[in-house]
Protein backbone atom coordinates (compact mmCIF):
# COMPACT_ATOMS: atom_id res chain seq x y z
CA UNK A 1 0.00 0.00 0.00
CA UNK A 2 1.72 3.15 -1.19
CA UNK A 3 1.27 6.63 0.17
CA UNK A 4 0.75 9.75 -1.89
CA UNK A 5 3.98 10.94 -3.54
CA UNK A 6 5.78 7.86 -2.24
CA UNK A 7 9.30 7.43 -3.58
CA UNK A 8 12.38 5.58 -2.33
CA UNK A 9 15.13 8.17 -2.64
CA UNK A 10 18.22 7.22 -4.62
CA UNK A 11 20.42 8.54 -1.82
CA UNK A 12 19.31 5.94 0.76
CA UNK A 13 18.93 2.16 0.83
CA UNK A 14 15.81 0.75 -0.79
CA UNK A 15 13.52 0.21 2.18
CA UNK A 16 10.35 -0.85 0.32
CA UNK A 17 9.60 -3.37 -2.42
CA UNK A 18 7.04 -1.63 -4.58
CA UNK A 19 4.94 -4.45 -6.04
CA UNK A 20 1.19 -5.15 -6.09
CA UNK A 21 1.75 -8.15 -3.80
CA UNK A 22 3.68 -6.07 -1.25
CA UNK A 23 1.11 -3.30 -1.36
CA UNK A 24 -1.71 -5.77 -0.76
CA UNK A 25 0.14 -7.48 2.09
CA UNK A 26 0.77 -4.08 3.66
CA UNK A 27 -2.93 -3.25 3.61
CA UNK A 28 -3.75 -6.63 5.16
CA UNK A 29 -1.02 -6.20 7.81
CA UNK A 30 -2.83 -3.04 8.94
CA UNK A 31 -5.76 -5.24 10.01
CA UNK A 32 -4.33 -8.11 12.04
CA UNK A 33 -1.24 -9.57 13.68
CA UNK A 34 -1.53 -12.67 11.50
CA UNK A 35 -1.09 -10.64 8.32
CA UNK A 36 1.60 -8.54 9.96
CA UNK A 37 3.55 -11.76 10.50
CA UNK A 38 3.05 -12.64 6.83
CA UNK A 39 4.16 -9.16 5.78
CA UNK A 40 7.35 -9.41 7.84
CA UNK A 41 8.00 -12.90 6.50
CA UNK A 42 7.68 -11.52 2.96
CA UNK A 43 10.56 -9.12 3.63
CA UNK A 44 12.57 -11.76 5.45
CA UNK A 45 12.36 -13.97 2.34
CA UNK A 46 12.45 -11.48 -0.52
CA UNK A 47 14.73 -8.82 0.94
CA UNK A 48 16.81 -11.11 3.13
CA UNK A 49 20.06 -9.17 2.87
CA UNK A 50 18.44 -5.93 4.02
CA UNK A 51 16.54 -7.79 6.74
CA UNK A 52 19.64 -9.44 8.19
CA UNK A 53 21.74 -6.29 7.96
CA UNK A 54 19.13 -4.25 9.80
CA UNK A 55 18.48 -6.66 12.67
CA UNK A 56 21.49 -5.63 14.84
CA UNK A 57 20.42 -1.98 14.57
CA UNK A 58 16.86 -2.89 15.49
CA UNK A 59 17.95 -4.82 18.58
CA UNK A 60 20.34 -2.04 19.59
CA UNK A 61 17.54 0.52 19.40
CA UNK A 62 15.22 -1.68 21.49
CA UNK A 63 17.91 -1.97 24.14
CA UNK A 64 18.59 1.76 24.08
CA UNK A 65 14.92 2.64 24.44
CA UNK A 66 14.11 0.03 27.08
CA UNK A 67 14.42 2.40 30.08
CA UNK A 68 12.18 5.03 28.44
CA UNK A 69 9.28 3.06 26.97
CA UNK A 70 6.59 0.90 28.51
CA UNK A 71 5.47 -1.44 25.74
CA UNK A 72 3.33 -4.52 26.09
CA UNK A 73 3.71 -7.57 23.87
CA UNK A 74 7.32 -8.55 24.43
CA UNK A 75 10.46 -8.28 22.30
CA UNK A 76 9.20 -10.52 19.48
CA UNK A 77 6.10 -8.39 19.03
CA UNK A 78 8.21 -5.25 19.11
CA UNK A 79 10.61 -6.57 16.48
CA UNK A 80 7.72 -7.52 14.22
CA UNK A 81 5.98 -4.18 14.67
CA UNK A 82 9.17 -2.21 14.00
CA UNK A 83 9.88 -4.13 10.78
CA UNK A 84 6.27 -3.66 9.66
CA UNK A 85 6.49 0.08 10.46
CA UNK A 86 9.75 0.40 8.54
CA UNK A 87 8.42 -1.04 5.29
CA UNK A 88 4.83 0.09 5.59
CA UNK A 89 5.36 3.68 6.82
CA UNK A 90 9.05 4.37 6.18
CA UNK A 91 9.69 4.67 9.93
CA UNK A 92 13.34 4.23 10.91
CA UNK A 93 13.94 2.35 14.16
CA UNK A 94 14.41 5.55 16.12
CA UNK A 95 11.37 7.10 14.38
CA UNK A 96 9.35 4.21 15.79
CA UNK A 97 10.15 5.20 19.37
CA UNK A 98 10.36 8.97 18.91
CA UNK A 99 6.82 9.04 17.46
CA UNK A 100 5.53 6.35 19.85
CA UNK A 101 4.29 4.15 17.04
CA UNK A 102 3.71 1.41 19.59
CA UNK A 103 0.72 3.44 20.84
CA UNK A 104 -0.74 4.31 17.42
CA UNK A 105 -3.09 2.63 14.99
CA UNK A 106 -2.64 2.73 11.21
CA UNK A 107 -4.28 6.13 10.79
CA UNK A 108 -2.13 7.61 13.51
CA UNK A 109 1.08 6.22 12.02
CA UNK A 110 0.17 7.44 8.54
CA UNK A 111 -0.15 11.00 9.87
CA UNK A 112 3.54 11.25 10.77
CA UNK A 113 6.12 12.28 8.22
CA UNK A 114 8.90 9.74 8.72
CA UNK A 115 12.51 10.28 7.74
CA UNK A 116 12.57 7.78 4.86
CA UNK A 117 9.41 9.26 3.36
CA UNK A 118 10.93 12.71 3.75
CA UNK A 119 13.96 11.71 1.68
CA UNK A 120 11.61 10.70 -1.14
CA UNK A 121 9.55 13.89 -0.95
CA UNK A 122 12.65 16.11 -1.04
CA UNK A 123 14.17 14.22 -3.97
CA UNK A 124 11.05 14.93 -6.02
CA UNK A 125 10.98 18.69 -5.56
CA UNK A 126 14.61 19.69 -4.98
CA UNK A 127 16.95 19.94 -7.97
CA UNK A 128 19.46 17.16 -8.53
CA UNK A 129 22.40 19.28 -7.32
CA UNK A 130 20.73 20.63 -4.18
CA UNK A 131 21.70 17.73 -1.91
CA UNK A 132 25.33 17.97 -2.99
CA UNK A 133 25.32 21.71 -2.29
CA UNK A 134 24.07 21.38 1.27
CA UNK A 135 26.16 18.29 2.03
CA UNK A 136 29.33 20.04 0.89
CA UNK A 137 30.06 22.60 3.60
CA UNK A 138 32.49 24.44 1.33
CA UNK A 139 29.98 24.89 -1.49
CA UNK A 140 27.30 25.84 1.01
CA UNK A 141 29.50 28.50 2.59
CA UNK A 142 30.37 29.94 -0.83
CA UNK A 143 26.69 30.12 -1.80
CA UNK A 144 25.45 31.66 1.46
CA UNK A 145 28.54 33.49 2.75
CA UNK A 146 26.77 36.81 3.52
CA UNK A 147 24.42 35.02 5.92
CA UNK A 148 27.15 33.27 7.95
CA UNK A 149 28.56 36.52 9.40
CA UNK A 150 31.77 34.70 10.38
CA UNK A 151 34.81 33.10 8.77
CA UNK A 152 34.71 29.43 7.79
CA UNK A 153 37.55 27.28 6.43
CA UNK A 154 36.85 23.94 4.76
CA UNK A 155 39.84 21.58 4.80
CA UNK A 156 39.31 19.06 2.04
CA UNK A 157 42.00 17.61 -0.21
CA UNK A 158 45.23 19.58 -0.48
CA UNK A 159 45.13 22.76 1.61
CA UNK A 160 48.18 24.90 2.30
CA UNK A 161 49.22 24.43 5.93
CA UNK A 162 49.82 28.17 6.16
CA UNK A 163 46.16 28.83 5.38
CA UNK A 164 45.09 26.63 8.31
CA UNK A 165 47.73 28.11 10.61
CA UNK A 166 46.80 31.70 9.75
CA UNK A 167 43.11 30.95 10.37
CA UNK A 168 43.80 29.48 13.82
CA UNK A 169 46.14 32.31 14.79
CA UNK A 170 43.41 34.78 13.87
CA UNK A 171 40.74 32.77 15.71
CA UNK A 172 42.52 31.22 18.70
CA UNK A 173 39.27 29.60 19.81
CA UNK A 174 37.25 27.99 17.04
CA UNK A 175 34.74 25.23 16.37
CA UNK A 176 35.87 22.00 14.73
CA UNK A 177 33.45 19.87 12.66
CA UNK A 178 34.36 16.62 10.86
CA UNK A 179 32.93 16.62 7.34
CA UNK A 180 31.49 13.13 7.78
CA UNK A 181 29.77 13.90 11.08
CA UNK A 182 26.05 14.26 11.73
CA UNK A 183 23.69 15.11 14.62
CA UNK A 184 26.47 17.11 16.25
CA UNK A 185 28.81 14.11 16.54
CA UNK A 186 32.50 14.96 16.57
CA UNK A 187 31.93 18.70 16.96
CA UNK A 188 34.18 20.37 19.53
CA UNK A 189 35.40 23.82 20.54
CA UNK A 190 39.19 24.09 20.50
CA UNK A 191 41.58 26.71 21.79
CA UNK A 192 45.09 26.63 20.32
CA UNK A 193 47.14 29.57 21.58
CA UNK A 194 50.69 28.56 20.67
CA UNK A 195 52.64 27.29 17.65
CA UNK A 196 53.21 23.81 19.11
CA UNK A 197 49.50 23.26 19.71
CA UNK A 198 48.68 24.43 16.18
CA UNK A 199 51.32 22.14 14.65
CA UNK A 200 50.01 19.16 16.63
CA UNK A 201 46.46 19.88 15.46
CA UNK A 202 47.51 20.13 11.79
CA UNK A 203 49.54 16.92 12.01
CA UNK A 204 46.78 15.00 13.79
CA UNK A 205 44.19 15.91 11.16
CA UNK A 206 46.34 16.04 8.03
CA UNK A 207 44.55 13.08 6.42
CA UNK A 208 41.07 14.14 7.52
CA UNK A 209 38.40 16.35 6.03
CA UNK A 210 36.91 18.92 8.36
CA UNK A 211 35.60 22.44 8.82
CA UNK A 212 36.90 25.03 11.25
CA UNK A 213 34.75 28.05 11.98
CA UNK A 214 35.07 31.30 13.83
CA UNK A 215 33.06 30.96 17.03
CA UNK A 216 29.57 32.38 17.12
CA UNK A 217 29.34 34.85 19.99
CA UNK A 218 25.88 33.90 21.20
CA UNK A 219 23.66 36.68 22.46
CA UNK A 220 22.67 36.42 26.15
CA UNK A 221 19.06 36.86 24.99
CA UNK A 222 19.06 33.22 23.86
CA UNK A 223 22.12 31.99 25.76
CA UNK A 224 20.12 32.33 28.97
CA UNK A 225 18.53 28.97 28.13
CA UNK A 226 21.89 27.15 28.08
CA UNK A 227 25.02 29.31 27.81
CA UNK A 228 27.59 26.59 27.04
CA UNK A 229 25.96 25.55 23.75
CA UNK A 230 24.87 27.48 20.69
CA UNK A 231 21.09 27.10 20.82
CA UNK A 232 19.81 27.07 17.26
CA UNK A 233 16.55 27.83 15.54
CA UNK A 234 15.40 25.30 12.91
CA UNK A 235 13.00 26.76 10.33
CA UNK A 236 11.42 24.76 7.50
CA UNK A 237 10.59 26.51 4.23
CA UNK A 238 8.81 25.34 1.10
CA UNK A 239 9.21 27.51 -1.99
CA UNK A 240 6.30 27.83 -4.42
CA UNK A 241 7.56 29.75 -7.49
CA UNK A 242 8.42 33.22 -6.12
CA UNK A 243 6.65 32.65 -2.78
CA UNK A 244 8.31 31.09 0.28
CA UNK A 245 6.09 29.40 2.86
CA UNK A 246 7.28 28.90 6.41
CA UNK A 247 5.95 25.48 7.46
CA UNK A 248 7.43 24.91 10.90
CA UNK A 249 9.98 26.03 13.47
CA UNK A 250 11.64 24.70 16.60
CA UNK A 251 14.35 25.83 18.98
CA UNK A 252 17.08 23.31 19.82
CA UNK A 253 18.77 23.71 23.20
CA UNK A 254 21.86 22.03 24.62
CA UNK A 255 21.98 20.29 28.01
CA UNK A 256 24.70 19.48 30.50
CA UNK A 257 28.20 20.41 29.40
CA UNK A 258 27.46 19.88 25.72
CA UNK A 259 28.68 22.38 23.14
CA UNK A 260 25.99 21.29 20.66
CA UNK A 261 22.22 21.37 20.83
CA UNK A 262 21.38 18.48 18.46
CA UNK A 263 18.67 16.13 19.67
CA UNK A 264 20.73 13.23 18.33
CA UNK A 265 23.46 14.21 20.80
CA UNK A 266 21.17 14.53 23.80
CA UNK A 267 19.80 18.03 23.30
CA UNK A 268 16.20 19.12 23.81
CA UNK A 269 13.83 21.08 21.58
CA UNK A 270 10.62 23.06 21.78
CA UNK A 271 8.04 23.87 19.11
CA UNK A 272 7.89 27.50 17.98
CA UNK A 273 4.67 29.22 16.94
CA UNK A 274 5.56 30.57 13.47
CA UNK A 275 3.20 33.53 13.79
CA UNK A 276 4.23 34.75 17.22
CA UNK A 277 7.83 33.51 17.54
CA UNK A 278 7.17 31.97 20.95
CA UNK A 279 7.92 28.45 22.17
CA UNK A 280 4.42 27.04 22.64
CA UNK A 281 5.26 23.56 23.99
CA UNK A 282 7.28 21.90 26.68
CA UNK A 283 10.74 20.80 25.55
CA UNK A 284 11.35 17.19 24.46
CA UNK A 285 14.27 14.91 23.83
CA UNK A 286 14.64 11.82 21.66
CA UNK A 287 14.10 9.55 24.64
CA UNK A 288 10.52 10.83 25.06
CA UNK A 289 11.30 12.85 28.18
CA UNK A 290 9.60 16.22 28.56
CA UNK A 291 10.79 19.37 30.29
CA UNK A 292 8.80 22.34 31.56
CA UNK A 293 12.08 23.92 32.71
CA UNK A 294 15.57 23.49 31.35
CA UNK A 295 17.20 20.72 33.41
CA UNK A 296 20.32 22.82 34.07
CA UNK A 297 19.41 26.50 34.00
CA UNK A 298 15.82 26.01 35.26
CA UNK A 299 14.55 28.56 32.73
CA UNK A 300 10.88 27.93 31.91
CA UNK A 301 10.70 26.89 28.26
CA UNK A 302 7.02 27.30 27.23
CA UNK A 303 6.44 30.99 26.58
CA UNK A 304 10.08 31.76 25.82
CA UNK A 305 10.14 34.57 23.25
CA UNK A 306 12.49 34.12 20.29
CA UNK A 307 14.46 37.37 19.93
CA UNK A 308 14.02 39.32 16.70
CA UNK A 309 11.66 36.70 15.29
CA UNK A 310 10.69 38.81 12.29
CA UNK A 311 14.40 39.17 11.47
CA UNK A 312 14.85 35.39 11.56
CA UNK A 313 11.92 34.92 9.19
CA UNK A 314 13.19 37.59 6.83
CA UNK A 315 16.59 35.90 6.71
CA UNK A 316 15.23 32.45 5.79
CA UNK A 317 12.91 33.96 3.20
CA UNK A 318 15.94 35.63 1.61
CA UNK A 319 18.13 32.50 1.85
CA UNK A 320 15.42 30.35 0.32
CA UNK A 321 15.63 32.45 -2.86
CA UNK A 322 19.39 32.02 -3.34
CA UNK A 323 19.23 28.61 -5.06
CA UNK A 324 16.38 28.51 -7.56
CA UNK A 325 15.63 24.77 -7.39
CA UNK A 326 16.06 24.37 -3.62
CA UNK A 327 12.37 23.90 -2.86
CA UNK A 328 12.11 22.43 0.63
CA UNK A 329 14.97 23.25 3.02
CA UNK A 330 15.48 23.17 6.79
CA UNK A 331 17.55 26.16 7.93
CA UNK A 332 19.55 26.35 11.15
CA UNK A 333 20.11 29.84 12.57
CA UNK A 334 21.95 31.10 15.64
CA UNK A 335 21.31 34.39 17.40
CA UNK A 336 24.64 36.13 17.91
CA UNK A 337 25.70 39.56 19.08
CA UNK A 338 25.63 40.42 15.34
CA UNK A 339 22.02 39.28 15.04
CA UNK A 340 20.76 36.13 13.33
CA UNK A 341 23.33 34.16 11.34
CA UNK A 342 23.23 30.97 9.31
CA UNK A 343 24.64 27.81 10.87
CA UNK A 344 23.77 25.45 8.01
CA UNK A 345 21.05 24.32 5.64
CA UNK A 346 19.62 20.80 5.31
CA UNK A 347 17.92 19.47 2.21
CA UNK A 348 16.39 16.69 4.34
CA UNK A 349 15.68 17.88 7.86
CA UNK A 350 14.34 15.66 10.63
CA UNK A 351 10.65 16.40 11.09
CA UNK A 352 10.50 15.13 14.68
CA UNK A 353 11.30 18.67 15.85
CA UNK A 354 7.85 19.77 14.66
CA UNK A 355 5.90 16.58 15.39
CA UNK A 356 7.07 15.27 18.77
CA UNK A 357 6.23 18.23 21.05
CA UNK A 358 2.50 17.75 20.45
CA UNK A 359 2.59 14.07 19.44
CA UNK A 360 0.89 15.21 16.24
CA UNK A 361 1.68 14.15 12.69
CA UNK A 362 2.83 16.87 10.31
CA UNK A 363 2.52 15.03 7.01
CA UNK A 364 -0.71 16.67 5.91
CA UNK A 365 1.02 20.07 5.89
CA UNK A 366 3.78 18.86 3.59
CA UNK A 367 1.35 16.95 1.34
CA UNK A 368 -0.66 20.13 0.92
CA UNK A 369 2.45 21.95 -0.25
CA UNK A 370 3.29 19.10 -2.61
CA UNK A 371 -0.21 19.24 -4.07
CA UNK A 372 0.28 22.92 -4.89
CA UNK A 373 3.80 22.38 -6.22
CA UNK A 374 2.74 19.60 -8.59
CA UNK A 375 -0.10 21.68 -9.95
CA UNK A 376 2.23 24.51 -10.87
CA UNK A 377 5.44 22.72 -11.81
CA UNK A 378 6.31 19.30 -13.27
CA UNK A 379 8.41 16.96 -11.13
CA UNK A 380 12.21 17.16 -11.32
CA UNK A 381 13.73 13.90 -12.50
Amino acid sequence: MKEKYYRVAKTISRWKIDTPVENWLGSMADKSEFWKRVYVLYYRLFDHKYYVKGMPYLLKEIERQKPNSTISGGVNYLKRDMIYSLHRFGASFDDYFIYKFYLLNTKGRESFNTLKMQYGYCEQVNGKDVRDLFEDKGKCYDAFEPFYKREVLVVKGIVDVRVITDFIKKHVSFIFKPLDGHSGQGISILRLDNDNAISEFVEKHKKKEYVIEELINQSPDIGVLHPSSINTLRILTFKQKDRVNLLGAALRIGVGGANVDNAGSGGIYGHVDVNEGIIDSVACDNANRRYLKHPDTKVVIPGFVIPEWEGAKSMVFEMAQVVCDATVISWDLAYSTKGWCMVEGNDVGDFHLYQVPYNTGFKHVLLGELDTWYKSKPPIE
